[in-house]
């Protein structure tokens, strides 16, 4: 498992870097959102949340950044940090991108988790896979995420973006009884105007919403500005 030693190592890596390459692209984004979700299911309690991050991207293709935002769980944690590592190119038309994360829960440290991500793109066409050893933190269950998404634009300015993905756990029961491996989907409604990104999103899952909390078919809502 990644330790608390190794995550400092690389939040140090993304400041001192970003701080070094000021030729480099260093960009920010920040956004309010009527609920936090997160592969279909809310980190919010189906509240609205603040999130924000930074991230270095260098001409070689390899990127640092950091991302947060605010949860509630009905624990301590108030806060989720998520810190990345990856590479990203083209080949022949077809992109990839290979990438390391750590999503940190301030307050619950044992739910603290790594993922190691490969995605790839071709066209308006996405498609990839993301992998936990200990998903949810240590003794946590094999995890494995393989997603699929469209993305079209309808006129000038106005997008759709569709997704699905597959939470494969091998745990049974994992969110409660009867529930454990499920879908998520998405569909986006995206609007750009004047420097700001508009979206609203019919969001849901397979999961019973009467045991998982949060994983029910329902809009969001969200605004968001690059920095």
């Amino acid at each position: 498992m990644f330790k608390k030693t190794q995550l400092s190592a690389l939040v140090a890596i993304v400041t001192l870097t970003g701080a070094a390459a000021a030729s480099a692209e260093i960009s920010g984004n920040v956004s309010l959102v009527s609920d936090y979700s997160f592969r279909g299911i809310s980190q919010t309690g189906e509240k609205g949340a603040i999130q924000g991050g930074f991230d270095y991207a260098a001409e070689s293709g390899l990127y640092v950044g950091t991302w947060a935002s605010n949860v509630e769980f009905g624990t301590e944690s108030s806060t989720e940090m998520d810190y990345y590592i990856g590479y990203a190119g083209e080949a022949g038309g077809l992109g990839y991108d290979v990438s390391y994360l750590y999503f940190d829960y301030e307050g619950d440290a044992e739910f603290d988790y790594q993922e190691f991500a490969l995605g790839f793109s071709y066209g308006d066409l996405s498609f990839g896979v993301n992998y936990s050893s200990e998903y949810l933190g240590d003794g946590g269950p094999d995890f494995l995420y393989p997603y699929v998404g469209y993305s079209m634009a309808l006129t000038e300015g106005l997008s759709l973006d569709l997704h699905y993905g597959y939470s494969d756990i091998d745990a049974t029961d994992f969110w409660g009884p009867g529930e454990d491996s499920y879908s998520d989907y998405s569909a986006t409604l995206g609007f750009s105007a004047g420097g700001v990104d508009f979206g609203l999103a019919f969001v849901g899952t397979d999961l019973d919403d009467s045991v998982v909390a949060g994983s029910d078919d329902r809009l969001i809502f969200s605004i968001s500005k690059s920095l």
